[in-house]
């Protein structure tokens, strides 16, 4: 009887552990296969999964009217993912329809196969059409691991081209990701690489989105994946300018077929109302980055289309500089207003004769009308009475030699020389005061750049309060003053307006009857050319002051020609405009 019951117990024992075992699988598959279903689906399904980047479109950027002047719009990238790309895949197929070289398409992917590479997407045609597009989803099965990308690529809606102020996008590379231009970027990514484009990258770029798709065993491209999140593009932020587009446009047709700039200010707030440097490049000529191609074929143009002349071109400035030497006349009391010079038409320096442009000469003239006349023989004797470092403090005060901080990357600084650079420069041969002779002329060693002329300007129209430069709207204006007596003011703006309004006057080109137009002219003496014509001045109308304008025409001649005449035409507009 108690062998029975030993039996009996145990075999309790066996079905209970059976059971327990049973019920612990059980539970055990049911918490698999139930409860954690999706958590394993996603984990089997990201073998599966591809995540494809969703470019964010950049911001807008538009002009002092709130016209866009660069929009976005939507083309198609047609990718390869290299490690889906099977066997089967039909390079010649895809070469016919997107006319590439089928060997190198194949050749760069099984390449990428076996790189670092191999799951991110390879660009293999950028800008594809819809109809090209079309025609390659319905052979779909034939091209494992293709996948097309909505691209967001610039277009430019108005008739002004305003190339060297809005700038162009690259494509990242292996080079330029080894400049280190953010830790952000990866190959493929577009980037501002010049101009405004450049100057507000962080704001325009916008924050890139993600989705996930599927992609079957054989590479093929089922899609979006739901179970995973998508993160949305978040567009980037507008800008918006100072520029006036249909100025702009003006501007750019007087500047066709010539090598210069043209820049026009607000004296009274610093905004950049329009800014042409010529030759330019047409940003419509192509979509999206620029290519390479066209990026290099621009860099070996003799015309130096790339360079933005405006901040970048450096030139002598000619009789312009002459506002500076009658600043420090009057201000340091080297020459009164009634002061006369006979201008005979030359000038003997020591064992040197410099000569007036005017080989008659001018006869008796003071600083009025030596501005007037743009007479070199009067200055030649006044900078004669000026020291050498009280002539560099003012050329430094109206900001000679120093970038303006306009909002555009690679301004450059020009050159003044002071007696330190003139020791370094002629250690072995020596200079002599006659060197002041050029520089008072603004020929010689001195540099600048057009941008510079015009905030000089900007300072006597404004009587030394200005703003820097700017093309944002909506950045912190930065306040520039320069404190001169009232006289010196008052008698450099009367002269720049004999300038113009005298019948005699250099500028008289740029005369408009009726209208209060100030300016001085320039010569810029070339020794690889012609000489560069320099026009700088302001309009008021209405005892307001409207505009300040600054023209350059690389081997124009003489300034009171087509630098007077195209400023002519810059105020004419403006004037009806307002």
């Amino acid at each position: 009887m108690i062998n029975v019951k030993s039996r009996t117990f145990k075999s309790n024992i066996l079905i209970l552990i059976v059971l327990i075992s049973f019920l612990i699988i059980f539970i055990r598959f049911y918490f698999l296969q139930i409860n954690q279903n999706r958590k394993h689906n996603l984990k089997a399904g990201s073998n599966s999964i591809r995540k494809i980047s969703l470019y964010a479109p950049r911001g807008i950027i538009f002009d002092r009217n709130n016209e866009s002047i660069v929009d976005n719009k939507p083309i198609y990238d047609l990718s390869i993912i290299p490690f889906d790309a099977t066997d089967e895949f039909d390079y010649k197929g895809l070469s016919r329809i997107i006319n590439f070289d089928s060997t190198k398409l194949k050749n760069q992917i099984l390449r990428l196969k076996e790189s670092f590479y191999r799951f991110k997407p390879k660009v293999v045609k950028r800008h594809v059409d819809f109809e090209i597009r079309s025609i390659i989803e319905e052979s779909k099965l034939r091209y494992p691991g293709l996948i097309f990308s909505e691209f967001p690529a610039r277009t430019y809606p108005s008739n002004a081209r305003m190339t060297h102020v809005l700038g162009y996008l690259r494509i990242v590379n292996d080079e330029i990701l080894k400049e280190s231009i953010s830790t952000n970027y990866q190959i493929g990514d577009v980037f501002g690489y010049s101009g405004i484009e450049k100057m507000y990258e962080s704001s325009l770029r916008g924050i890139d989105g993600i989705e996930y798709h599927l992609v079957d065993i054989y590479g093929i491209d089922h899609g979006i994946y739901s179970d995973f999140d998508l993160k949305q593009p978040i567009s980037g932020s507008p800008i918006y300018l100072t520029v006036d587009n249909e100025l702009q446009e003006v501007i750019e047709n007087e500047l066709a077929d010539k090598v210069g700039a043209v820049i026009c200010m607000n004296p009274n707030t610093g905004e950049v109302l329009a800014y042409a440097s010529s030759p330019d490049y047409n940003l419509n000529s192509f979509t999206g980055p620029v290519p390479i191609d066209l990026w290099q074929e621009w860099k070996k143009d003799r015309r130096r289309p790339l360079l933005n002349r405006g901040i970048q071109g450096l030139y002598p400035p000619g009789s312009t500089f002459k506002i500076i030497a009658s600043a420090i006349g009057i201000e340091g009391n080297y020459a009164h207003p009634d002061w006369e010079v006979n201008c005979s038409g030359a000038y003997v320096f020591g064992d040197r004769t410099f000569h007036c442009w005017n080989e008659l000469g001018h006869g008796k003239v003071n600083l009025n009308s030596a501005m007037k006349y743009s007479c070199n023989i009067y200055f030649y004797h006044l900078i004669q009475k000026v020291p050498f470092n009280k002539w560099y403090e003012m050329c430094r005060k109206f900001g000679f030699g120093t970038p303006t901080g306009i909002d555009l990357f690679n301004e450059k600084s020009g050159s003044v020389p002071n007696k330190l650079y003139m020791d370094n420069k002629y250690t072995s041969q020596g200079w002599a005061m006659g060197n002041l002779l050029n520089f008072v002329i603004g020929q010689g060693d001195i540099l600048v750049t057009p941008i510079q002329i015009l905030h000089m300007v900007n300072l006597v129209s404004t009587k030394g309060n200005t703003f820097s430069p700017h093309l944002n709207k909506n950045i912190k204006k930065k306040e520039v003053k320069v404190s001169l007596k009232k006289e010196t003011w008052e008698i450099l703006n009367y002269a720049m307006n004999e300038v113009v309004n005298s019948k005699d006057g250099t500028g008289k080109t740029a005369y408009i009857r009726n209208h209060d137009v100030h300016g001085k002219t320039g010569t810029a003496e070339n020794p690889h050319g012609d000489d560069h014509s320099w026009f700088v001045g302001y309009l008021i109308k209405d005892d307001r002051l409207l505009v300040s304008t600054v023209v350059i025409i690389e081997n124009g001649g003489k300034g009171s020609g087509i630098a007077a005449s195209i400023a002519k035409t810059v105020f004419s507009y403006i004037s009806k405009a307002n």
